[in-house]
């Protein structure tokens, strides 16, 4: 190998070429301007890049891709300032280009570190490169030895730790169970949920813990056990009160081994079914009321629907009349004969206590331990029927109408917990809001129909009534009479005694009107004083003349009003169907100037009662 012409320059007294040329560790010696000057075998056979064209070039200009900064910058230190370095392998793994396929074609890459050691009295550094490929190699095998020894370590203790993060870490409830169904491990949210205790659950049946209801969902077998994967049931905690769990299932074995352990992960949705239940109900009363259902029927299902939801409950609708007696109105699964009983035992101060939790729209609950002889009749009541006490929820607060409650009779615990006080007023505040909805709608509806003063029939009604009458008699052949009233000094009444008098003439003869005649005739204010008359069944005017002339003394008797008594007369117009019109326009026209021919003779008469006519053809 040559030498840079610098080498002879050098005193090397105890080392040869020869000797640097065999060396294991790769050999190269740079000038201060960090060009090549000796380039030995070692090099050459890792690199690529022989001594002769080596020699006298810089470190950077030798390879194809740019050589790592931090062997650059130790270069250069070492060169122009003399510094020392070691550029170990852990801490920069690629230094140099070196790879093995220059002898074996292996492009497997030459792990090695670098020393470079500035050589002062001649300007000079030497750089040795180590190959450490076979210690880094030696390092990775020792790794993965380490690494396989500690996943079979870890492989053996999986499932434990598996077991115990999940008890540690979730909040579900989770039971562990051996192949055979037996309780092996719980944690602590089945001990709170349930009740019951790990001392008291290790080692019994998984079957105990869910009841009877699980028995159909848990396997008999190891074969059945593999294949379980989700299932609802019903539970009873220690307390007697009801859970819905939704249980899954994992199952713990190795690959060619039997069954080992069955971990069940359970949730509480008790909350959501009882949600869901109320919303339902809630939906249903909601459907039923626009679809115009009757009140009762909407009641009778609420009192069905809250039994099923409230444990052990006895549910009615009870009403205090207007004799302050309760009466129940809809108990579809009460027995007559406490219903009966209900009425007959009343007593002041019930009503009295009633009263306050009615003007507070209040939930009041009744115990049967309630002590004093006022309420001596309603324990041995209860004791009968088998009922712990009463809560009453008000769902109707109007003194002018009868008051009603939603009524729950429980069976065991007197007072209500607090889903049950919430699902109780919820179905009280929204059974309320239907009912006044229907007594608004049915206040419309009467307000569309009859007249608000005196409660006859208004036009609109009239009118109907008056169709009716004509498509029947059309079928029939029967006839009936209109009679059209206008009072006679009414507008007098208002002049000389106030709107209020006038107003109480006209309520008094409506309420006379409606006494006088039958059911099935009408009679209607259609103005300010004009009444009409509609006569189902009406031979002949002959008829219709005897009925009139009762009228005009009817409506003559007189109205006590203080010191003055109110009193009118009237004028009678009379049109029969078919003769005088067969719609319902004619016969309303003609018995109109019937009734102002009428009003015209009457001013003649000396009797001041009023006058009767009926148009002659």
């Amino acid at each position: 190998m040559k030498v840079a012409s610098a080498l002879p320059l050098l005193p090397i007294v105890n080392v040869s070429q020869v000797a640097l040329e065999q060396l294991e560790n790769g050999v190269m010696l740079l000038d201060s301007e960090q060009k090549v000057l000796f380039w030995n075998q070692w090099l050459v056979r890792y690199s690529g890049v022989t001594a002769e064209a080596a020699c006298g070039q810089r470190l950077d200009q030798l390879f194809n891709i740019p050589l790592p900064a931090v062997v650059m910058g130790a270069i250069k230190d070492a060169c122009e300032q003399g510094l020392a370095r070691l550029l170990s392998h852990h801490l920069h793994q690629e230094l140099l280009p070196l790879h093995a396929h220059f002898i074996s074609g292996d492009a497997s890459p030459i792990f090695h570190s670098m020393v470079l050691r500035p050589l002062r009295h001649h300007g000079v550094v030497l750089v040795q490169l180590q190959n450490i490929t076979t210690a880094v190699r030696r390092e990775k095998h020792l790794r993965a030895k380490e690494k396989a020894l500690r996943g079979a370590h870890q492989t053996q203790s999986e499932e434990k730790q598996f077991i115990d993060t999940v008890l540690d870490t979730m909040s579900a409830l989770v039971v562990v169970t051996d192949a055979a169904g037996c309780i092996v491990n719980l944690n602590r949210s089945v001990e709170l949920n349930t009740g019951f205790s790990q001392q008291q659950l290790q080692g019994q049946s998984f079957k105990m813990l869910l009841g009877l209801d699980g028995f159909k969902y848990l396997p008999s077998t190891n074969m059945q056990a593999a294949e379980l994967s989700s299932f609802t049931c019903r539970m009873t905690n220690a307390s007697g009160e009801p859970m819905h769990i939704r249980w899954t299932v994992k199952q713990v074995k190795e690959d060619g081994y039997p069954l080992r352990y069955l971990i069940y992960s359970g949730q509480d949705i008790t909350e959501r079914e009882r949600a869901d239940a109320l919303l339902r109900l809630e939906r249903e009363m909601l459907e039923m009321a626009t679809g115009n259902a009757s009140i009762d029927h909407i009641f009778n299902h609420i009192c069905l629907a809250l039994e099923q939801q409230l444990e052990s409950c006895r549910v009615a609708v009870v009403q205090i009349n207007t004799d302050h007696r309760l009466q129940v109105c809809n108990g579809p699964s009460l027995p007559e004969s406490l219903c009966l009983r209900l009425q007959e035992l009343q007593n002041a101060r019930l009503l009295q206590v009633l009263q306050t939790g009615l003007e507070l729209g209040q939930l009041q609950v009744f115990s049967v331990q309630a002590k004093g002889e006022h309420w001596l009749q309603w324990q041995q009541l209860a004791k009968q029927y088998k009922i712990a006490g009463c809560w009453l929820m008000p769902i109707q607060v109007n003194p002018q109408v009868s008051q009603r409650f939603l009524a729950v009779f429980p069976r065991y615990q007197s007072h209500p917990c607090d889903h049950e006080q919430m699902v109780v007023q919820r179905i009280g505040h929204l059974a309320a809001l239907i009912l006044d909805r229907q007594q608004q709608q049915q206040q419309i509806e009467r307000l569309a129909l009859y007249d608000s003063l005196t409660g006859l029939a208004n036009r609109s009604l009239l009118n109907e009534q008056l169709l009716r009458c004509i498509h029947r008699s059309q079928r029939t052949f029967q006839s009936f009479a209109l009679l059209f009233i206008d009072l006679d000094g009414f507008k007098a009444i208002n002049d000389n005694y106030g709107h209020d008098a006038g107003d109480a003439l006209l309520m008094e003869l409506g309420l006379r009107l409606q006494n006088r005649f039958r059911a099935t005739d009408c009679c209607a204010r259609i103005g300010g004083d004009e009444f009409v008359i509609l006569l189902d069944e009406i031979a002949d005017d002959g008829s219709a003349f005897t009925l009139s002339y009762s009228l005009l003394e009817l409506i003559a008797q007189p109205l006590a009003w203080g010191p003055h008594p109110l009193q009118v007369s009237a004028s009678i117009g009379i049109a029969l169907y078919p003769e005088d019109g067969d719609n319902a326009a004619s016969l309303l026209t003609r018995a109109d100037n019937a009734m102002y021919r009428a009003k015209a003779e009457g001013r003649s008469k000396a009797d001041g009662c009023g006058a009767v006519i009926r148009l002659s053809e």
